[in-house]
Formats: structure tokens, C-alpha cells, sequence
């Protein structure tokens, strides 16, 4: 596994996505989704002798592994991209890039365990009826909801925890109407 690079340069993720830490943790759940199994598909192509294949796969983990901050797989993706373009992969890069996917997965898990949903105890600064006026209005027309924005408004309908924890999942994955049929149905 490359060792010059982090698996995950948070930092520099979050910056990626405007400091959105949701919509981060979204795309790297995403992200283990769907490449939980990608070394597998890619040493499929490869002993079919399907190249091409294999670095169409092996470049876009390349680019989404770049965007995302996964540079020990960005770092490994890159170099497994070159000797796909030259031809037959080595043994050596394809087995770095099976230990490194994993390892990747591995710290995505991880990560994803530990981030459970907690509402911070923030004082509501509106009015409930302001709180659900506002949600609604920005739901309806697809806003982005900033997250101060967004747990200010949830502490101010004073939900249960439970409750405010399912609304704020709802928003995060871009559920909207089900979001406001909840808001509507709680207050």
C-alpha cells in the first residue's frame, strides 16, 4: 500500500464540499457502496484481457478517490493508470491497489460508525412557528440549508431526539417532501 499519502485527508475533503460534512459522509458511504468490490472487477477485466475496461475503472476510482481526498487510492489509482495505459498491468500494482481499496473501505467504515447523528445542543434562536415557516419555504424550493441553519431550525421545533435526528437524515439525503410531511405531522 502506497505509505506516502494519507488513506483519507479529511481537511481537505470537507474544503472539496464547502465544508458540508454531511454531504461528506454521504459520498464516501457512496463511494464505499460502490467500489467496495471494484479490485475484484478490475482483475476480472484484466485476465479477459480487457484493458480498456480495466482502466476506464482504475481512472475513475482515480478522479473520485481525487476528489473525495482518498490519496493513498488516488496515489496507487494513478500508477496502476499508467501501466494500464502502456499495456499489462504488474502484479505488484494491481495486488497495491487491491490492499489499498481495502484499507480505503476499511477507514470509510470506520468512520461511518463513529458518526452517528447527534443533535447539538444549540438555543433555538426562532420561534417554532418561524422554525417550521422557514424549513418548509427552503424544502419547497430545494434550498441548500447550511447545518447551523439546519439544527437551529430542528432544536426550534422542539422535536424528540429521535424525531430530529430522522428529520435531519431526511434533509441530508435530499428527502424533502417526506422531510416537510414530517415537520407538518410534528408540529
Amino acid at each position: 500500500m502506497s505509505t506516502n499519502f494519507p488513506i483519507l485527508n479529511y481537511e481537505f475533503a470537507l474544503n472539496q464540499l464547502g465544508g458540508n460534512e454531511a454531504l461528506l459522509s454521504k459520498m464516501l458511504g457512496k463511494f464505499f457502496s460502490e467500489f467496495e468490490n471494484v479490485s475484484v472487477e478490475i482483475v476480472g477485466f484484466i485476465e479477459v484481457s480487457d484493458i480498456k475496461s480495466a482502466n476506464m475503472l482504475v481512472h475513475t476510482v482515480k478522479g473520485i478517490s481525487g476528489n473525495l481526498g482518498l490519496q493513498a487510492l488516488h496515489d496507487c489509482s494513478t500508477r496502476f493508470d499508467t501501466e494500464l495505459r502502456t499495456g499489462m498491468p504488474s502484479q505488484v500494482i494491481i495486488d497495491e491497489f487491491g490492499k489499498t481499496v481495502a484499507a480505503t473501505c476499511l477507514e470509510i467504515k470506520q468512520m461511518e460508525q463513529n458518526e452517528a447523528p447527534k443533535i447539538r445542543p444549540i438555543s433555538p434562536s426562532l420561534s417554532m412557528e418561524k422554525c417550521k415557516s422557514e424549513l418548509i419555504e427552503r424544502l419547497q424550493k430545494n434550498e441548500f440549508i447550511d447545518d447551523e441553519t439546519l439544527w437551529n431550525c430542528v432544536v426550534g421545533l422542539d422535536f424528540s431526539e429521535s424525531d430530529a435526528k430522522h428529520l435531519v437524515r431526511l434533509i441530508e439525503e435530499l428527502q424533502y417532501p417526506q422531510a416537510i410531511a414530517k415537520i407538518k405531522e410534528k408540529t
